[in-house]
């Protein structure tokens, strides 16, 4: 066989190999990070709630890499010092809820840190993390603003 006969054969056959080796590895996860800000005015029970029970109603707005608003619905949960906020989204593309955790002693630098813990429709492979910076609990109506970073997995 000559020089000419082998490259030619190792240039038919590398891009074939390579369809071999990308067919059989595993299928890699196609994930698009982006900022997301949640606005939302509540009215607050005024009770502290403690047992998981609804502790305000109000309304979203989400924007960022998310566009969209709806009711919202707040229930406390708490453990000594800490205070669990389940907030629950509800918009035109389905219903989001996060968590956010609150320390009595006071806020961390950042802020009260929350994640997304589920999704339903558009947003059920929605993952997210960030900050509540602002807690403006006493107001009338109370404010509340999240921002951070989510993430979609995408087929």
């Amino acid at each position: 066989m000559s020089k000419r006969n082998i490259v030619l054969s190792l240039v038919v056959a590398a891009p074939t190999a390579a369809v071999l080796i990308s067919s059989c590895a595993p299928a890699a996860r196609n994930v698009a990070h982006s900022n997301l800000t949640v606005q939302c005015t509540e009215n607050l029970t005024g009770q502290d709630v403690t047992n998981g029970g609804a502790s305000g109603t109000g309304h979203c707005a989400l924007t960022g890499v998310l566009h969209d608003r709806g009711p919202t619905t707040d229930y406390r949960t708490q453990n000594g010092e800490t205070v669990l906020i389940r907030r629950v989204v509800t918009g035109a593309k389905g219903t989001i809820t996060f968590l956010i955790t609150i320390t009595l002693a006071g806020p961390g630098p950042s802020g009260e840190p929350w994640t997304i813990t589920s999704g339903t429709k558009t947003y059920t492979k929605l993952h997210g993390r960030g900050y509540q910076v602002v807690d403006n609990y006493t107001g009338s109506p109370a404010t509340f603003v999240l921002k951070g970073t989510v993430s979609q997995v995408r087929a």
